[in-house]
C-alpha cells in the first residue's frame, strides 16, 4: 500500500536486489497512482496531527503505515505552501512519495546504488492516472546525485546496536544525553534498534564489565520501562526505580546505588525521570488536599509514609499555581516539581555526587515521560543546582554513620572513590 518501502524494507529491497543483480533487469520503475487510498489516508493523518487532533502512536499496522507516510505529506505541504486544498495536497503527496521511495532504495541498498553508479541500472518514477490509463513518467529523483554521493546506510530493520563495556571508557555527559534523546525518538517513531543481543555480547559484558552511559532514577510504574523508552541495550543504562521516582524514603538504596554508578562505573550522566499519570503523585496530591481540608492522613504502612513525604511537593505545586487550581493541574505540576525535588535531594545529601557535579564531572538533569505519546520531555538541570553545589547540607543518618566509620573515604583531600573499580 502506498508504493513505499518504509515498512517493508526487508522484502522490498531484497526482492529488487535479486531482480537487478541476479536476473539482470536494467530498469526499476517506482509507480504511484492517482486517488491512492494510502496516500489520502496519510495526508488526512498528517492534517489531523497538524491540528493537534491525530494519534501520535500506532494502534495497528495500517495506522503505523499512515503515520510513516504522513512525513511525506508534511514535505508536500511545505513545498506547496499555506492554504492549499486537501485534494491538491494529496495529489502532490503522491508525486513526492514516488521520489521518497526512490531515495529510500538508493540510500539503503548498496547493490542497487552500485549498479546505478556504474550505469547498469536506471531507477525512475511515474504516476498512473486511473481515469485515463496514462502513465506520467517522472524520471530520476531530484536528489539522486546527492544520495549517490552519500555514505551507505543499512535499512532500519537490519541495523543493530552494540553493547558498551569498560573497553569503551566513560562517555561524556552531553554525548550520553544525546544518545538517550536519539533512542527515545526511535522508540516513538517505531524504529527501535535494541534487542538483538548475541551470546558474544553477553559474554563481553561479563568479561569486560559494564560501563553504563547514564544512570536513570525513574518510577517503578510498569508502563514506563526505561530501557525500552530509550531503545537501550543491556549495559547502557544503570536503572534505579521506585514509586514516584523519589529518594524521600529510599535514600540508602537509591543514593548508595547512584554513588556506585558515578564512582565505580564512572557514568557521567544522571537523569531523573518522572512520567505523566503517575499513581504515586496522584496519591500524594490527594493526601495533601486531604490534610489541607483538616483531615490528617493516617500513616499505618510504608505506602502512607511515602505519600505523606511526597505531599510536601504537592503543597509546593499548589502554592505555585494559586487558588482555583484543579486537582489534575496540581498533579501535573507536582510531577515536574518532584523531578527537581529528587535532583535536589541527590545534590543535598550525597557529598560524592555533589562534588562531581560541582567539578563538572557529572551532569544531572530531569525529564518527564509521556505515557500516551512515548515522548520524553527533557527539563534540564534543577533551578537550584548552583546553590546546592555550594552548600553543605546535613546528611541523612546512614550517610553520617558511614562518614564516621570511614572518614578517609570522604575526606575533602582524598577524592578516590570508596568503591572498587571494575577490572
Amino acid at each position: 500500500a502506498g508504493n513505499t518501502c518504509t515498512h517493508a524494507e526487508g522484502s522490498m529491497v531484497g526482492s529488487l536486489e535479486f531482480c537487478a543483480g541476479k536476473l539482470g533487469s536494467k530498469l526499476i520503475m517506482v509507480m504511484g497512482h492517482t486517488q491512492c487510498g494510502a496516500i489520502a489516508g496519510a495526508t488526512k493523518t498528517y492534517l489531523a496531527k497538524k491540528e493537534g487532533k491525530g494519534s501520535k502512536s500506532a494502534g495497528s499496522a495500517l495506522e503505523g503505515l499512515l503515520i510513516g507516510l504522513s512525513d511525506v505529506a508534511e514535505q508536500a505541504d511545505q513545498e506547496l505552501g499555506p492554504g492549499v486544498e486537501e485534494s491538491k495536497l494529496i495529489s502532490h503527496t503522491v508525486r513526492v512519495n514516488v521520489f521518497r521511495s526512490i531515495e529510500f532504495l538508493l540510500t539503503y541498498s548498496e547493490p542497487l546504488r552500485a549498479l546505478v553508479k556504474s550505469g547498469n541500472l536506471e531507477i525512475q518514477g511515474g504516476i498512473y492516472h486511473l481515469e485515463t490509463g496514462r502513465v506520467e513518467f517522472l524520471g530520476h529523483a531530484p536528489t539522486q546525485a546527492e544520495v549517490l554521493a552519500s555514505d551507505f546506510t543499512l535499512p532500519p530493520s537490519v541495523k543493530g546496536l552494540p553493547v558498551r563495556t569498560t573497553t569503551d571508557g566513560p562517555m561524556p555527559s552531553m554525548e550520553a544525553l544525546q544518545i538517550l534523546k536519539d533512542g527515545n525518538k526511535r522508540f516513538v517513531t517505531g524504529e527501535a534498534l535494541a534487542g538483538n543481543v548475541t551470546n558474544g555480547m553477553r559474554k563481553a559484558l561479563v568479561k569486560e564489565g559494564q560501563a553504563p552511559l547514564a544512570a536513570i532514577v525513574g518510577c517503578a510504574d510498569s508502563r514506563a520501562p526505561l530501557e525500552t523508552v530509550f531503545d537501550a541495550m543491556p549495559g547502557d543504562i544503570f536503572v534505579l526505580r521506585n514509586a514516584g521516582n523519589t529518594c524521600t524514603h529510599a535514600e540508602g538504596s537509591v543514593l548508595g546505588s547512584l554513588e556506585f554508578c558515578v564512582a565505580a562505573l564512572q557514568s557521567k550522566m544522571v537523569l531523573v525521570l518522572g512520567h505523566t499519570a503517575c499513581g504515586a503523585i496522584k496519591g500524594a496530591t490527594a493526601t495533601y488536599l486531604q490534610s489541607k481540608s483538616g483531615n490528617k492522613p493516617q500513616v499505618s504502612k510504608a505506602l502512607d509514609a511515602l505519600l505523606v513525604g511526597l505531599s510536601d511537593v504537592a503543597k509546593k505545586a499548589s502554592e505555585e499555581l494559586g487558588e482555583g487550581a484543579t486537582e489534575a493541574q496540581i498533579v501535573d505540576r507536582t510531577i515536574k516539581l518532584n523531578v527537581f525535588h529528587t535532583i535536589d535531594f541527590l545534590l543535598k545529601y550525597s557529598p560524592l555526587v555533589r562534588e562531581k557535579v560541582a567539578a563538572g564531572e557529572v551532569e544531572i538533569q530531569g525529564g518527564i515521560y509521556d505515557l500516551e505519546t512515548g515522548n520524553v520531555e527533557f527539563l534540564g538541570q534543577s533551578p537550584a543546582q548552583d546553590m546546592l553545589t555550594k552548600s553543605g547540607a546535613k546528611l541523612p543518618f546512614y550517610q553520617r554513620l558511614i562518614r564516621c566509620l570511614c572518614p578517609k573515604q570522604f575526606s575533602s583531600k582524598q577524592r578516590t572513590s570508596p568503591f572498587p573499580q571494575q577490572k
